[in-house]
């Protein structure tokens, strides 16, 4: 259950990602969006609107109005879900992990040396673990 729900967050997010970035190229002319944009759900709204501005071609003019709402509208509809998938994800996955460990019976030091030991990109961190 909890593999299924981890794989449906990130299959909706992974197109959510895609969407996104193809709106942005789109609608404000930039042909490559960078990395920022490319996790852009790890900004906040103020910092996806700079982010987009970075990346729009000089000579566009910059952001109207109009399309000022309309960024901002984007980052409500598809960034907000996002960041609640992904705190939900990083539950389950700590859950996950913790169901692992009981499963195979490790003790509080060796669960420690898991950790102590583990490599720099661990996908979860330690001191989110519960």
């Amino acid at each position: 259950e909890i593999v299924s729900r981890l794989i449906e967050i990130t299959k909706r997010n992974q197109e959510n990602n895609r969407e996104v970035g193809k709106w942005i190229q789109s609608t404000h002319n930039i042909p490559k969006i960078g990395q920022k944009l490319e996790n852009f759900a790890s900004l906040n709204q103020v910092e996806f609107v700079e982010a987009i501005r970075q990346r729009m071609p000089k000579t566009s003019g910059g952001l109207s109005p109009k399309g000022l709402k309309e960024v901002e509208k984007v980052y409500q509809e598809y960034a907000i879900p996002m960041q609640s998938d992904r705190a939900e994800a990083n539950r389950l996955e700590h859950r996950l992990s913790d169901l692992i460990n009981q499963a195979y019976q490790l003790t509080p030091t060796e669960i420690e040396l898991m950790w102590r030991t583990a490599p720099p990109r661990m996908p979860i961190t330690e001191l989110l673990q519960s």
